[in-house]
C-alpha cells in the first residue's frame, strides 16, 4: 500500500488550479479515465450525456461562485484534459445518483471531535489525495479528496470541519454539486457562515452535510431533491449514515444503512466519555460483517460489480487543529497526522 499523497497549493485562483493540475497531471488523467470507462459508462449514461450534464452543473457553479469555475478550468489546463471532464469529476455524485450505501459520520460535542469513514470504489484508495490549501480567502484548508475535485472531507485553521454522507434519493440531482459546497464551507470562518453557504447553495443534491466547530457547535442538514431538514442532536452527539433521518425529506433507503446506523449508535450506548478513543472505536469497527462501519470491499451490482468499501477514515480534532487520516479498511490502520 502506497503512502497518501499530500499536495500543498498556493497562489491566486488560477495559479492554484494550474499548480494542482500540473502536479497531479497523471493522477487526474487516470482518475478521469477510470470514471469514464468503468463508472459512468457502466451507468445508463453515454459520453455526450455526461458532457451535457457536467456543463449544465458547471453553469450552476459559476452562478454560485465563478472563482470555482476558473479554478477548475485551470486544473484542466494543467492536467491536459477538457474542462468539462474536471466539471464531471466534481459533479460525479449528481451525475451518477447511484443508490450505494457509503460512509458513516459522527460528531462529539464533549470533545469537539468530528470524523467519518469514506466508503467508495476500491480504485480510489490508491488515487485519493490530501490537499493543503494555503491562504484561500484567508483560510488554510486541509481536505481529503479525489484527483481533480476541489474538496471533500476537511477542516480549516479556524477549527471548522465538514463531513459528508451521500443519501439514497429518488429525486433528480440538478443543484450546485455537493463537493463544490464542501469547498465553500471550508472557506468559512464560523459555523454561522457555513450555515449561510449551505442555504445559499440551494436544493438539488442528495446529501447529508455535517459541520462542526471548536466551540462545541454543529450543524447537520439533509437534502434530497427539493427538500431539506436540519437534524438535531439530543445528547451532544450526532451519528449519520446514508438515509434521511427525517422521512419527510426522503423515505428511500436500503437496509444496510439503517443497520449500520443502529450499530454505530449501539457502540455509543453507555459510554462515559466521548473522546478520540471512542471515535476510533466506532469508526474502526470491522467485526460486524456487512453491518461494520469499517467496510471490507464487496462487489456493488449497481456499479457493474465494482468493489466498494472503506477507502479512508478521517478524524478531526477541531480544538487541537489536527487532521488524522488512514487508508483502506481495517481495524488497526496507520494514521497520518496533519496540523491545520
Amino acid at each position: 500500500m502506497s503512502k497518501l499523497s499530500v499536495i500543498t497549493l498556493s497562489g491566486g485562483t488560477e495559479d492554484r488550479g494550474l499548480m494542482y493540475g500540473s502536479i497531479l497531471r497523471e493522477r487526474i488523467r487516470e482518475t478521469w479515465v477510470f470514471y469514464r470507462d468503468k463508472v459512468f459508462l457502466n451507468s445508463p449514461l453515454r459520453t455526450e450525456e455526461i458532457r451535457t450534464r457536467a456543463l449544465s452543473l458547471a453553469d450552476l457553479v459559476t452562478a454560485f461562485n465563478p472563482a470555482y469555475t476558473l479554478e477548475m478550468d485551470a486544473i484542466a489546463e494543467g492536467a491536459g484534459v477538457e474542462p468539462w471532464q474536471i466539471y464531471a469529476l466534481n459533479a460525479r455524485t449528481e451525475i451518477l445518483n447511484a443508490p450505494v450505501a457509503e460512509c458513516t459520520s459522527l460528531y462529539f460535542q464533549e470533545s469537539m471531535i468530528l470524523g467519518q469513514t469514506w466508503d467508495w470504489l476500491r480504485e480510489l484508495e490508491e488515487l485519493m489525495i490530501i490537499l493543503k490549501y494555503e491562504d484561500v480567502e484567508g483560510r488554510n484548508i486541509v481536505t481529503l479528496t479525489e484527483p481533480g475535485m476541489l474538496a471533500k472531507v476537511g477542516m480549516n485553521d479556524c477549527g471548522l470541519g465538514v463531513c459528508l454522507n451521500i443519501l439514497i434519493s429518488e429525486h433528480p440531482l440538478d443543484g450546485v454539486p455537493v463537493h463544490i459546497v464542501l469547498r465553500a464551507i471550508l472557506e468559512c470562518g464560523t459555523l454561522d457562515e457555513a450555515k449561510d453557504v449551505i442555504t445559499r447553495s440551494g436544493y438539488g443534491k442528495s446529501s447529508h452535510i455535517l459541520v462542526g466547530d471548536a466551540s462545541g457547535r454543529c450543524h447537520s442538514v439533509e437534502f434530497s431533491g427539493g427538500q431539506s431538514a436540519v437534524v438535531e442532536s439530543t445528547d451532544g452527539n450526532l451519528v449519520h449514515t446514508n438515509h434521511c433521518l427525517n422521512p419527510d425529506v426522503s423515505s428511500k433507503l436500503i437496509p444496510s444503512t439503517v443497520e449500520r446506523l443502529a450499530q454505530a449508535r449501539a457502540g455509543l450506548a453507555g459510554c462515559e466519555h466521548f473522546d478520540l478513543d471512542t471515535m476510533l472505536r466506532i469508526l474502526l469497527d470491522d467485526e460486524q460483517g456487512p453491518l461494520a462501519v469499517q467496510a471490507s470491499y464487496r462487489p456493488e451490482e449497481v456499479l457493474g460489480g465494482l468493489e466498494v468499501g472503506t477507502c479512508a477514515t478521517v478524524v478531526m480534532d477541531l480544538q487541537k487543529h489536527e487532521f488524522l487520516v488512514s487508508k483502506g479498511p481495517g481495524s488497526s490502520p496507520e494514521f497520518l497526522s496533519i496540523e491545520v
